[in-house]
Order: C-alpha cells, then structure tokens, then sequence
C-alpha cells in the first residue's frame, strides 16, 4: 500500500494574541494532537476552524468552547474530531486516524464573551 500524505497547517491570527502548533505533515491513519494558547486570561471563547485544500473552499467550524463550559464539536466532525475543553490558557484539537479529506489549514480563534446580567 502506497503511504498517503496530508498536511496540516496552523496560523494564529496576525494581532499575535495566539500561538498555534507549527505546520505538521501526518501519514492517513495516524493521530495528531494542535494545539493553541492565548496570551492572557479573559472571559474567552476558542474555536478551531478549517479550511480545506482546493480553490472553492470554505471555512468550516470544527469545535469550540466558552472558558469554564464543555468543548463542543460540530456534528460534520464527531467521527474522528476531539477537542479538549480550555484549560489554562489553551485548547487542544486532537485528528484521530486522519484521512485524505483532513487536508487543509486549521485555524485558531478567539472571542471576548459578553455576559449581560438581567
């Protein structure tokens, strides 16, 4: 069997408030963990996105998660798709068994959350 190859790229956003893992190149089958840290502590939301390889692509939601709440993964990547809650200053997306289609670029994000008290 010819190994297959697919390659994964992080890029934080250029106000440098994230640092992701570096490029990673993973066989089909094998497992890979990203990860992604914040610069400071605040009342966060994080999110992992992909964009996959190809000219009409388009950014897809893989998971997020609000500081103190559960990791959520969107249903389209429940299969292989984990995602750790955010512990300390980060959140880590783990690509179980990754196949062919896992290609792209993945995207770490975050958001202010602003809670309006009644």
């Amino acid at each position: 069997m010819v190994p297959c190859w697919f390659f994964v790229a992080m890029l934080a956003p250029m106000a440098l408030a994230l640092e992701q893992s570096p490029d990673t190149v993973v066989q089909q089958g094998q497992s890979v963990n990203v990860s992604c840290s914040k610069k400071k502590s605040s009342n966060t939301a994080m999110y992992w996105y992909k964009l996959p390889l190809g000219k009409d692509s388009r950014l897809s939601l893989v998971a997020f998660a609000y500081v103190g709440g559960k990791a959520n993964v969107e249903e389209d990547f429940r299969s292989h798709f984990k995602s750790s809650e955010i512990q300390g200053d980060g959140m880590t997306l783990l690509i179980e068994h990754a196949f062919l289609n896992d290609s792209g670029m993945y995207y770490c994000a975050e958001s202010e959350t602003q809670w309006l008290g009644c």
